[in-house]
C-alpha cells in the first residue's frame, strides 16, 4: 500500500471520498459526447479495479492514460451495443402497438428480455476492457461467459447497483443530485470488489503479502497447512 493510505481510519475515508469524487466528476466530464462513454467507463473500472487490487487512488494518473489506451475498443463496443439496444427498443415500441394480442406482447417482452441480458454482457464488458488483453470478439465471449458462470452474486450486484441507483435517480432529485457528485464512481468501486475476486482465477498477479486485498487470505491458509 501507498503511504498517502497509512494514516487513520478518518484520513483514509477522507481520501478515498475525495478520490470517488474526482473519478465521478471525469467520469461525467469524459461522458459528455455519449460516444465516448464507452471509453469513459472502462477508464472510470482501471481506477478503481487499481484501487481494489491495491488500496491507492492516483486517479489523474490513471484515467486519463486508461481512457486513451482502450479509447478505440472501448468506444466500438459502446457503439455496438448502443445500436442493439436501439433496434430492441425499436422492435419492442412495434409490438407494443401492433394488434396481435398475446404474441405481441410475448414477442415484446422477449425484446425487452434480449436488451437485458446485453445488459448484463456490457456491465461486465468494459471491466474486461479494462483489465485484460483481447481482441473486441475475444473481450464480447469472455463477458458472455464470466455474465453467465459468475451469475450469483456477481453478476446479480453489479447489474443490481446501477439499476437500483438508476431508478432511485429517476424518482428521486436528491439522490439524482448525488449521483452526479459520487455515485457513479461508488457503484464502480463497490462492484470492482466483484469483479476481481471473478478476474482473480483468470489472471496472474504476484502476491502483496499480508496487505493484499484479495490474495492474502489464501497464502495465510497456505502458510498454516
Amino acid at each position: 500500500m501507498t503511504d498517502r493510505y497509512d494514516n487513520n481510519s478518518v484520513v483514509r475515508v477522507l481520501n478515498r471520498c475525495t478520490d470517488l469524487v474526482v473519478l465521478n466528476l471525469l467520469f461525467l466530464f469524459c461522458s459528455i459526447p455519449i460516444v465516448t462513454l464507452g471509453a469513459s467507463l472502462s477508464a472510470m473500472y482501471a481506477v478503481s479495479l487499481r484501487s481494489v487490487r491495491f488500496g491507492d487512488g492516483y486517479v489523474l494518473q490513471n484515467f486519463f492514460p486508461a481512457f486513451k489506451k482502450n479509447f478505440r475498443q472501448a468506444t466500438a463496443a459502446w457503439l455496438g451495443f448502443l445500436a442493439v439496444w436501439f433496434l430492441l427498443y425499436v422492435d419492442a415500441k412495434f409490438w407494443k402497438y401492433s394488434d396481435m394480442g398475446v404474441m405481441a406482447d410475448a414477442l415484446q417482452m422477449f425484446s425487452i428480455a434480449v436488451a437485458m441480458m446485453f445488459f448484463m454482457v456490457a456491465v461486465w464488458m468494459f471491466p474486461l476492457i479494462a483489465k485484460m488483453q483481447g481482441t473486441l470478439r475475444e473481450q464480447f465471449v469472455n463477458a458472455c461467459k464470466m455474465s453467465i458462470g459468475y451469475f450469483f452474486p456477481y453478476t446479480v450486484v453489479v447489474v443490481g447497483l446501477p439499476l437500483v441507483a438508476g431508478y432511485l435517480a429517476y424518482i428521486n432529485g436528491p439522490m439524482l443530485m448525488l449521483m452526479g457528485i459520487i455515485g457513479c464512481s461508488t457503484i464502480a468501486f463497490i462492484s470492482s470488489h466483484f469483479f476481481y475476486k471473478a478476474f482473480a482465477n483468470h489472471i496472474s498477479e504476484e502476491s502483496l503479502g499480508c496487505d493484499d486485498l484479495l490474495f492474502g487470505q489464501n497464502e495465510d491458509a497456505s502458510n498454516n497447512d
